[in-house]
Parts: C-alpha cells; sequence; structure tokens
C-alpha cells in the first residue's frame, strides 16, 4: 500500500520550558524546531533568553506531551486511556489567560501507569483550571545545573540591557547632529518638486533652471 507522501519539511517541535530563578516553577514559554536534543536546547536559549533571566531549560518533544482542557476531555474521555510508558510524570496546569508570555506552571510530578492516567490524576487534583499538560520526567532534556554551565548559558543574558536604536554607534555623524551644525546640504538648483526627476536642459544642454521670466 502506499503511503501518503508527507509535505512537512520541518524539524520536530519542541516545548520549551523556562525557570527564571531557583525556586520558581518551569514555565512553557513556546516551542522551537530542532533536529535532536541539544539543537533544541541551544534554539531555545537563543530565542528565550536572549534577555529576560533564567537558570534552567527544559524541552520536551510535542510527541511526548499530552494536554487536554476541561471541554476536550468532557468530548473525548477516551484521552484518559492514552497508552505509554508508567513513571513519574510532570504535571503542567494553565490557570488563567492573562498571562500571555507562558502556557502553563508545571505544578508537580505524579507517579502514573501511562500519559492516560497521569492526566486522570492531575484533572482530579485540579479540577479548576483551563487546561492540565502532562509528559513523562524521562522525555526532558535540560540544561546541566552546575554553576559553570549556568554562568556560561545564563548569566550574560541576565545582564544584557536593552537598547534602542539610537544607542547603538553609526558611521560618520547622526543626521541630527548636523542638522543642529548647520552642516546639512541644501538642495540642488532644478531639483524636480514634482519627484519625476525632470529637470530643464535648455539648448545647451546645461543644466539652467527655469524662472518666471522663462515663461512669461
Amino acid at each position: 500500500m502506499t503511503q501518503p507522501h508527507s509535505t512537512d519539511t520541518q524539524w520536530p517541535r519542541w516545548e520549551v520550558f523556562k525557570q527564571d530563578a531557583p525556586n520558581r516553577p518551569h514555565q512553557a514559554v513556546g516551542s522551537v524546531h530542532a533536529g535532536d536534543a541539544r539543537h533544541a536546547l541551544v534554539t531555545a536559549r537563543n530565542v528565550f533568553v536572549r534577555r529576560p533571566a533564567a537558570v534552567s531549560l527544559w524541552c520536551v518533544l510535542e510527541t511526548d506531551l499530552l494536554t487536554a482542557t476541561p471541554e476536550e476531555l468532557s468530548r473525548t474521555p477516551t484521552l484518559l486511556d492514552t497508552p505509554g510508558e508508567g513513571g513519574l510524570y510532570h504535571v503542567g496546569l494553565k490557570r488563567t489567560n492573562k498571562r500571555s508570555m507562558t502556557f502553563v506552571d508545571l505544578s508537580g510530578t505524579v507517579h502514573a501507569a501511562g500519559p492516560g492516567d497521569a492526566l486522570r490524576q492531575a484533572s482530579t487534583l485540579h479540577p479548576d483550571v483551563l487546561a492540565w499538560m502532562v509528559f513523562p520526567d524521562a522525555a526532558a532534556v535540560r540544561t546541566d545545573e552546575d554553576p559553570g554551565t549556568v554562568e556560561s548559558w545564563f548569566a550574560p543574558a541576565k545582564d544584557k540591557t536593552y537598547k534602542q536604536q539610537q544607542y547603538y554607534g553609526v558611521i560618520g555623524r547622526h543626521v541630527g547632529e548636523l542638522k543642529r551644525a548647520g552642516l546639512m546640504p541644501g538642495r540642488a538648483a532644478g531639483t524636480d518638486d514634482t519627484g519625476t526627476g525632470d529637470t530643464d536642459m535648455g539648448d545647451t544642454g546645461s543644466r539652467t533652471p527655469r524662472t518666471s521670466e522663462d515663461h512669461a
């Protein structure tokens, strides 16, 4: 049987979880496409940790995540039977729509027989949320927690300050400085105000601007 040809040529998608400080939870901040785990972490750092503070990054393949809203779970209760490996699962919760920069906060772990069972436990422990997300602990790839790695990955970004465009260096002198010093050149005689670029060349071909007497 001929398999349908896939039109998706992108690398796999990885969900990115960022921890801002040692005592704060990891938060889902977005996703990246990457060819492998190391590529995902490096890309996540470049995209999500260029300026904000961070001490840790996790990346999880999209295919290892199971998410559901209460409405989805009501329509498709078989989500609770989703099979998979048993073990330790992380539970993420979306509690509000007011925060636009994050999807869920990781709020704890459960020991489950599979992703469906983890989702069942999450929905029982936290019934009043907007969405749940679960994934096995073994599926997360992480930045190292030793001080050297944290320093080399995150300290430069933490110290970097945002700069407006005018604070960056320019080649030569800024146009505003030239204007204030009266050094901006005036308009060349014969420059066409209509924007057509036409000028009166006269019979001799020299650039001679017309005067009011010429039109009289």
